[in-house]
């Protein structure tokens, strides 16, 4: 299976490369060659200096409570899962952790960023990335008032399962979501102020059915779809 975006994105950036980085045992169980984009596996125990630049790069984009210790980053990104990185060079332009959950298909995406924005790179990273791992649902927990949406609903609809927990970082603006890769979208039935994100999380733990639709974010207003999703 190919994806159109993905193969346009690399022949209109020639230079650009996507590689695999994580812990060297867990190449045998990604596919490298997610969307028929070869991934250049590179170990994290022989790349000190690509790890210390994504570590950069993180911390360029995320501060504060979402700030990455080091031992988070070789503990729980990069020896149970693997990062998706889109290259000029070694310089690092876009990138997507994934991690993989209990359930079976089901891929955690803890980071993602981009160097380099407006380009559709950090769009590459996140949908190679999951194609990497095989999963056919991503959860994650993202915040109300991202432009990252944009990016995640690129994927399919994001159902909205409640709020983050409290011990995380940011959980008063954040949420938790689950998308099936590729999945049909829908119109938004209505636009929402990020601030009411947590009432619309709340609804949604509640058992009421709320999607994030794309184009996710605009104009400072986040697109829902508030029911069931229509074909």
């Amino acid at each position: 299976m190919r994806d159109p975006a993905v193969t346009a994105f690399f022949a209109e950036h020639p230079r650009f490369r996507l590689a695999a980085l994580g812990h060297a045992a867990n190449f045998a169980s990604l596919e490298l060659s997610p969307l028929g984009i070869p991934a250049q596996p590179r170990d994290a125990a022989r790349e000190p200096a690509l790890v210390a630049r994504y570590h950069q790069a993180n911390a360029a984009r995320f501060g504060g409570p979402l700030a990455l210790p080091g031992w988070v980053l070789v503990d729980l990104y990069l020896m149970p899962g693997a990062i998706s990185l889109v290259l000029d060079g070694e310089e690092i332009v876009a990138a997507w952790c994934g991690v993989p959950t209990v359930t079976p298909g089901v891929v955690m995406g803890v980071s993602l960023l981009s160097l380099r924005e407006g380009i559709g790179a950090a769009y590459v990273a996140k949908r190679c990335g999951v194609a990497m791992f095989r999963a056919a649902v991503q959860r994650g927990i993202t915040q109300w008032d991202s432009a990252s949406l944009r990016s995640h609903t690129r994927l399919g609809p994001l159902r909205v399962v409640g709020p983050a927990p409290a011990a995380h970082g940011e959980a008063a603006r954040s949420f938790v979501y689950e998308c099936a890769i590729s999945a049909s979208q829908s119109a938004p039935s209505r636009w929402m102020d990020p601030a009411d994100g947590p009432a619309m999380a709340a609804r949604a733990a509640g058992g009421e059915s709320v999607w994030v639709v794309a184009p996710g974010a605009a104009g400072g207003r986040v697109a829902l779809r508030v029911g069931a999703q229509r074909e």
